[in-house]
């Protein structure tokens, strides 16, 4: 840039040199002290080249590489907003487990409870289990083998209730979703009345989408900034309001790193460009 600066001046002087030797050989024109003036249009001619002005008007080399990276680091965290605005989280909030409807199965294991004196914990064979809708309507039965299992294939993913009655004992119920369960132990006590056991799990997935959905909004958003950082810096007005709108842009998360770097790298060489912003040149004044 200084050697920029010298030559400048060296321009401007010749040519007010000649402009003093064609007065010099007229006497009769007003002499002219250019001193003030050469100083003025030197002045300008530097503030020129600070500020980008090149032949045809084109942008200095650095700063439109610098309006290059911005922008591609914000089109990287337009596209990932994009595709994740654009995903559809019906199938995952539908079956969660990734089991497909009619291939779950309710499958368990049925054991006597152990006594205080160490009796009991025996597996109950022949035993009767009922699978019932959430109504309590009769679906289907199965009996324990004997090694107390019992099973039902094929459920679709719908509340079940599954009951084993016994005399004498407990009436035991487990209320679930087949295939949010892979196996469940009912352990028969001594006793009257039922005992009821709501096995389904609290879902968190809507509120993942939710924070997802949010999270992909913020990226468009601040993707959407960074463009504005960029037609900023285009403008070439304000250096520091071009990189306050590259820090927001940041956020954007474009590939995760690879986003953020690029607009990173922008900033880097508009800090090094910054005197050919216009309010930078007007602080230095």
């Amino acid at each position: 840039m200084q050697d920029d600066d010298d030559l400048v001046k060296v321009r401007v002087m010749d040519e007010f040199d000649d402009l003093e030797s064609e007065l010099a050989a007229d006497e009769e024109e007003i002499r002219v002290d250019s001193s003030d003036v050469r100083t003025e249009a030197s002045e300008i001619a530097i503030r020129a080249i600070r500020q980008g002005a090149e032949i045809g008007g084109e942008l200095p080399v650095v700063r439109k590489i610098a309006i290059m990276l911005i922008m591609a680091g914000s089109l990287l965290g337009l596209l990932f907003g994009v595709l994740l605005i654009s995903a559809d989280p019906s199938d995952l909030l539908s079956n969660p487990t990734g089991i497909v409807d009619g291939d779950a199965v309710v499958a368990g294991l049925l054991v006597n409870e152990i006594t205080e004196d160490g009796g009991g914990g025996e597996y109950l064979e022949g035993i009767e289990v009922q699978l019932l809708d959430e109504q309590g309507n009769l679906i289907t039965r199965a009996f324990t083998d004997q090694n107390g299992r019992f099973m039902f294939d094929e459920q679709p993913r719908q509340t079940r209730i599954v009951e084993v009655r016994t005399d004498g004992n407990i009436t035991e119920q487990r209320i679930l979703i087949p295939g949010e369960v892979t196996q469940i132990t009912i352990t028969m006590r001594a006793g009257s009345g039922t005992n009821n056991v709501d096995l389904r799990m609290d879902s968190t997935l809507q509120d993942s989408v939710d924070v997802g959905t949010a999270v992909a909004v913020f990226t468009v958003l601040t993707a959407a900034i960074g463009f504005g950082a960029a037609m900023e810096a285009l403008r070439g007005n304000s250096y520091r309001r071009t990189q306050w709108l590259c820090g927001i842009a940041l956020f954007s998360r474009g590939g995760v790193f690879i986003g953020p770097g690029l607009i990173l790298a922008g900033m880097a060489l508009n800090r090094i460009a910054r005197r050919q912003f216009e309010d930078w040149n007007d602080r230095e004044e």
